[in-house]
């Protein structure tokens, strides 16, 4: 385990790590206006059930509403919309920036983890620890890029209230037809 005197740098651990106190605060506010979000009444009754639904949806990178439409449509292209239910993806530009935090703190971890447990394990120099580091820190990314998108989505559709009436108003008409 590295040391106060040893070769790893803690300075740049704590500043590696910050992200996490960002994504972690950014989190808790979405869940926050999940819960207090006008008209989820009706979300409540199925809890935590639909919420791990939706997320579910998005590690198999699927539409988040219907869950039978693939997001992408090659490897880092995604498709403007769902072709079942017609879900717009990107709503604005700029409106997956918050992926690239997600994608950041998962690229972290992934790199501050490993160098450390490497380290614990067989003492890493240096040089080792940043070659580790630095070709981690440039394959995750890539690795991560479209879950990242599609996990940001799946929680801006949870949390949007918009949305959810659209989904309730799609649900009703399709009722009403059959």
């Amino acid at each position: 385990m590295p040391t106060a005197g040893s070769a790893f740098s803690w300075s740049i651990l704590f500043l590696m790590a910050a992200p996490y106190a960002v994504v972690g605060a950014a989190a808790c506010w979405l869940f926050y206006q999940y819960q207090r979000a006008p008209g989820r009444r009706g979300a409540h009754a199925s809890g935590s059930g639909r919420v791990l639904r939706i997320l579910g949806r998005g590690l198999r990178l699927r539409c988040p509403r219907c869950g039978r439409a693939a997001l992408y449509a090659g490897w880092f292209a995604m498709h403007p919309r769902c072709g079942v239910c017609g879900l717009s993806y990107e709503r604005e530009q700029g409106y997956f920036v918050g992926a690239i935090y997600l994608n950041y703190a998962v690229t972290i971890g992934v790199a501050v983890g490993a160098v450390l447990a490497l380290d614990w394990a067989i003492g890493l120099t240096l040089a080792a620890q940043l070659v580790v580091g630095i070709a981690l820190a440039a394959l995750v990314p890539l690795a991560f890029f479209r879950y990242a998108r599609s996990l940001w989505l799946s929680v801006g559709y949870l949390t949007s209230a918009d949305e959810w009436r659209e989904h309730e108003r799609l649900r009703r008409r399709s009722r009403s037809r059959g």
